[in-house]
């Protein structure tokens, strides 16, 4: 009998206070695949994406698997550490778990997400293997890229620059560009004006005041909190009436105090409001003029962008990675500054601020832009696509039966065990059987020749009777 195959889906993380961008799209992501799969998610502890998955009634398990970052940043011995990660008893324990929940499909998120892969190709069950972040390019991004070819049928990429990575041969095989959206009824224009105005009342800034900020997950250096600031201070004086707002967690409290006493050191405390974590990020957006992302590094896509593009909101990043790729799909690539450049992105914002009406018609403009190329219609049509592909060139993965999926996912190794025991206890059977042959043979013939005798007899008996 045909049923809905079951996939598992490894997140990397789940962070117990706030969700990150791939947490995002990963639980946006299960919820599109739940028409043609049973989407399981594996997630290494509860937190904020194992209570929203819950919610939206997606099964959620929990499994600790340690990652392997250096397929980011890969090394020259990056396939020995990769055997070497093989090895360990951790990996046998992932192999027997998967083993037993019997999966049809799994699907790993991120590049550092290894073992969930090797474990499932060790298993002879087909991997997907998601990826939402450039590889490091030093030298080595093609051992990470031969690695994570060698252990997927498939390849799921964020967008053009992160598949750029990989060989011609290998995008035109095995990946689809699948870049995020969003849920169409999660958006509530009609709100936003009121939205607006209780949480900038509640920050303290006036309905005319302008508000530019920069919300991340968590305030590292590779998010560029201090160039957000030098490009803040460098516009506090021409803008006297302009405060800027910083959202995200503290996750380095030596990198907090640095960019706290770069701010004190200018005396424009009173200019910065530092939000924390906040749960309901669409208040942020409406509450912003506009959205800067500074991140130092090549984004795999720059959801903070696509959000604040989607709010109507003019964004300004760096042109790089998918940062760029957004902007320039959104008709906005004047807003891209040079890369490492606080002046450059103090320029795109001015040039934002010195408009009558702030770029509130521009960040409509680019809204109905960004709709048109990663709408929820345009998403759907990639997914089944990509889900149609899947159905031509693998049918094994949809059409098998309960029976036969367990019995695949067996490992060999315990395969093999079973083989042994079986020959052993066919070997002792062997052995029993001569010795009760060869042991009381008299004893044997004794009782075929009385049973023969006792024969004879009943039968005299029935004649003369």
């Amino acid at each position: 009998m045909a049923f809905k195959p079951k996939m598992l889906i490894f997140s990397h993380v789940s962070n117990p206070s706030s969700i990150t961008g791939a947490e995002k799209l990963l639980l946006f992501f299960c919820g599109q695949m739940t028409p043609y799969f049973d989407c399981v998610l594996v997630a290494p502890n509860e937190g904020r994406l194992t209570i929203l998955a819950r919610q939206s009634g997606i099964t959620v398990k929990i499994h600790r698997i340690p990652l392997f970052h250096s397929v980011y940043t890969p090394g020259s011995n990056l396939l020995a550490e990769a055997n070497k990660l093989m090895a360990t008893s951790v990996f046998r324990g992932l192999m027997k778990w998967i083993a037993g929940e019997a999966p049809q499909v799994i699907l790993t998120n991120t590049c550092v997400h290894f073992m969930p892969a090797a474990a499932g190709k060790r298993l002879g069950i087909p991997v997907v293997w998601q990826l939402t972040e450039k590889i490091t390019e030093n030298g080595n991004a093609h051992l990470a890229t031969s690695l994570i070819h060698q252990y997927s049928n498939w390849l799921v990429s964020i967008s053009e620059s992160v598949a750029e990575s990989f060989p011609v041969e290998v995008r035109q095989s095995k990946m689809t560009v699948l870049p995020p959206s969003w849920i169409e009824s999660d958006i509530q224009p009609a709100a936003w004006a009121t939205t607006r105005a209780s949480f900038r009342g509640s920050l303290g800034i006036t309905a005319n005041q302008p508000l530019i900020g920069m919300i991340s997950s968590f305030l590292i250096e590779s998010k560029g909190v201090h160039h957000f600031i030098d490009m803040a201070l460098s516009l506090k004086d021409a803008y006297p009436d302009a405060a800027f707002l910083i959202v995200g967690s503290a996750l380095n409290p030596d990198y907090d105090i640095l960019c706290r006493d770069r701010i004190a050191s200018a005396g424009a405390q009173h200019r910065f409001i530092f939000a924390g974590s906040q749960d309901d990020i669409t208040q942020v957006y409406c509450a912003l003029d506009v959205v800067v992302v500074p991140s130092l590094i090549p984004e795999g896509f720059g959801l903070t962008a696509l959000e604040g593009l989607l709010h109507g909101k003019p964004v300004v990043a760096y042109a790089s990675g998918g940062l760029q790729e957004v902007l320039t799909a959104a008709g906005c690539p004047h807003l891209l500054a040079i890369p490492g450049s606080p002046a450059s992105l103090a320029e795109k914002v001015r040039f934002i601020l010195d408009q009558q009406d702030r770029g509130e018609a521009l960040g409509m403009q680019n809204r109905l832009q960004i709709q048109a190329v990663f709408g929820p219609e345009v998403y759907g049509m990639r997914l089944n696509g990509m889900v149609s592909r899947w159905m031509n060139e693998y049918p094994a993965w949809f059409q098998v039966t309960a029976r036969r999926v367990k019995r695949r996912v067996v490992p060999a190794r315990r395969r093999k065990q079973n083989s042994r025991r079986k020959k052993r206890s066919a070997a002792v059977a062997r052995r029993l059987f001569v010795r009760r042959r060869t042991k009381r043979p008299e004893g044997r013939a004794t009782r075929r020749r009385a049973s023969r005798l006792r024969l004879r007899r009943t039968s005299a008996r029935r004649r003369k009777a």
